[in-house]
């Protein structure tokens, strides 16, 4: 295929892609390509959620010793989910599922960690 022609055809392909991946139905998903793109959606959403919990939670511990243990305990939990979800992922070995299964796992353990730092904020 000569260049401009190959160049044309891979803008048009990069194009259409960008185009579909921005009407992704994901109440209507049946493949797994777009399964896997509906469930990295809602894991960064999820994920962008515990972050500004933490960042806003983080702000209003001023003692400095306290401050410390909850960025350590933070630290921990991050590696607990990582162990945690990575077993989920093996779990499904080489499966089409493993994917979104791993991905639920993600958004799972960041919404409830989310909850338990707002109710840190609440309690205090």
């Amino acid at each position: 295929m000569p260049k401009p022609l190959f160049t044309l055809v891979l803008t048009m392909a990069l194009g259409l892609g960008g185009a579909s991946a921005q009407a992704l139905d994901c109440a209507n998903a049946v493949s797994t390509p777009d399964m896997n793109e509906c469930a990295a959606r809602t894991q960064k959403a999820a994920e962008a959620n515990l972050n500004a919990t933490y960042q806003r939670v983080l702000k209003t511990v001023t003692e400095r010793k306290v401050r410390t243990q909850f960025v350590a305990a933070q630290r921990l939990w991050i590696k607990y989910r990582e162990a945690d979800c990575n077993t989920v992922q093996a779990l499904y070995g080489t499966g089409t599922i493993r994917t979104v299964m791993y991905l639920g796992c993600l958004q799972n353990r960041a919404e409830t960690r989310a909850k338990e730092l707002e109710m840190l904020q609440g309690d205090r």
